[in-house]
């Protein structure tokens, strides 16, 4: 127990006191996968996690008046992770539509053994006896239920609208998020709905440390410690994605923000008197208006 309390402690501090360069070497020198094997925790899905969100997001969507069957439902940035669409479609949705920039396809050992154990968990959970929605083996999606696209919602050519449009930490990964936002208007239907959970702390929060990455100017944040093609972050703060949500067609329809304790040490200008920086976890519910 305490050699457990002195590893977490010890670990703590070096991230705190280096985490310069472990974000240096980790984003720009591609050493990601020794910074995976110490630091698993950084970025992985967990379907038991995120099938809890299925629950908390149509109860909020059931206060407002909106039922989720006979809809089209579209996920972005789903990862390695089907579990809520599995959810949906289990609820009635008609189809559920995923897009990622950075797809991770069911093509080696690891993934395919994360899909059947999801898979299995889900059938159980919910004493599924009929599953229809990919295949098994292969992790082929049945078009018929499920869709995958690949690339920036931004870019690509989006096949028709949806009612329905959800994310579950990702859009502080997005780094061109107003055109995000503002596609997602366009494609949604009218009263239709979204609803999106935003991670607002630093990645290395797991640490002890929810808000390290204030310490730094964007030059240096954009140039030398996150990259695009891993876990970029993009430090839009709570305020800021208010801001954008409304100023792109969409109503606020509720709201939950969480805060954590602001860690004592000098922050970048950039962030210097803002009243918003101790929010480090966001959920909106956003009405198309």
């Amino acid at each position: 127990m305490n050699t457990d309390i002195n590893q977490s402690s010890l670990i703590r501090f070096l991230v705190g006191r280096f985490d310069f360069i472990i974000r240096l070497f980790y984003s720009k020198m591609r050493f990601y996968k020794l910074f995976n094997f110490f630091l698993p925790r950084l970025h992985s899905s967990d379907f038991e996690s995120l099938d809890r969100y299925f629950h908390i997001i149509t109860g909020e969507l059931k206060k407002q008046g909106f039922s989720i069957r006979g809809k089209s439902v579209l996920e972005i940035g789903p990862g390695n992770s089907h579990i809520n669409a599995y959810n949906f479609l289990l609820n009635g949705c008609r189809k559920v539509i995923f897009i990622d920039k950075h797809p991770r396809f069911f093509d080696t050992g690891r993934q395919r053994s994360f899909m059947r154990d999801e898979i299995r968990y889900f059938k159980s959970k919910y004493r599924v006896k009929k599953f229809e929605y990919i295949n098994e083996d292969t992790g082929a999606l049945n078009p018929s239920y499920m869709e995958f696209i690949a690339g920036g919602l931004p870019a690509v050519a989006f096949p028709g609208k949806v009612d329905f449009i959800y994310s579950i930490a990702v859009l502080h990964h997005i780094k061109d998020l107003e055109r995000y936002i503002r596609k997602m208007h366009e494609i949604l239907n009218k009263d239709g709905m979204m609803y999106h959970v935003i991670d607002l702390k630093d990645k290395f929060h797991f640490f002890g440390n929810p808000f390290l990455f204030y310490k730094y100017s964007d030059f240096v944040w954009e140039n030398f410690l996150t990259e695009e093609t891993l876990t970029y972050t993009n430090r839009i703060r709570y305020r800021e994605y208010v801001d954008l949500f409304t100023r792109y067609g969409f109503k606020i329809v509720w709201e939950k923000t969480v805060s954590h304790d602001f860690p004592v040490f000098k922050i970048n200008k950039k962030f210097a008197g803002r009243s918003d920086l101790h929010i480090g976890d966001a959920h909106f519910l956003l009405e198309k208006v």
